[in-house]
């Protein structure tokens, strides 16, 4: 599929929305991010990162309006490795008692960008504000309700401190995760992925060579304030 054919497509479901990593947008279709693991981040022991969040989350907790959908395009793939889990997250809110859920639905979280992603100048104004979005969100299309983080852009939660608060989230995902519920996605070339960021949360598998390369191209989809 062509770079235009994709945002086509993709268009389909809604508008496309502004991505963070403005030196990595595609040139003609800047909609279109390009990861590519063999342009990431160098660490202090001088090896490339590979790029993906290894927790449980949803994308962009960080803006206000975060994207309803996110979409992965495989364009290159290591030989083994780098693998997307998925877990319902309607599910996990489902599994909370009844006092549970009454409790988590009240919380608050704090999130900004600047604890996780090192921001351009030119992209610091549009996403570096900080934002605060309930940790259990209602589905603008289905009304069915479901657990919404991002552990890594959580500066805290509400009335308790950082470190409190990741306690918290950590406890509250290894007791609602049933592992045998988990999708994971073996990519191969050309999968075209939607993520659901309203009702899912994924995370990455960080088991290939970065300098093997990994090329996906991501877009995401406007979407509403979280309630």
């Amino acid at each position: 599929m062509s770079p235009k054919a994709y945002v086509e497509v993709m268009s389909q479901f809604g508008v496309p929305g502004k991505q963070s990593h403005s030196a990595e947008l595609h040139r003609d279709h800047p909609e279109i991010w390009i990861i590519d693991s063999r342009n990431s981040e160098i660490d202090a022991a001088g090896k490339r990162m590979v790029f993906g969040s290894e927790c449980w989350h949803t994308d962009h907790t960080h803006l206000e309006k975060p994207p309803k959908l996110t979409s992965l395009y495989a364009i290159r793939l290591p030989e083994t490795g780098g693998d997307t889990e998925f877990v319902n997250a309607y599910r996990l809110y489902g599994r909370l008692s009844a006092e549970h859920s009454k409790t988590i639905s009240n919380l608050y979280v704090m999130y900004g960008a600047d604890r996780h992603l090192t921001f351009r100048e030119a992209d610091r104004d549009s996403f570096s504000a900080p934002s605060r979005h309930p940790l259990v969100r209602t589905h603008p299309e289905t009304g069915r309700r479901a657990l919404y983080i991002h552990p890594l852009k959580m500066q805290s939660i509400e009335g308790m401190t950082t470190e409190a608060s990741e306690t918290f989230v950590n406890e509250l995902l290894d007791a609602t995760i049933d592992l045998s519920e988990v999708y994971r996605h073996k990519w191969r070339l050309g999968d075209l992925v939607l993520i659901d960021n309203r009702a899912c949360l994924h995370k990455a598998a960080r088991d290939y060579d970065p300098q093997v390369g990994r090329v996906m191209h991501r877009m995401i989809i406007e979407g509403d304030r979280p309630v």
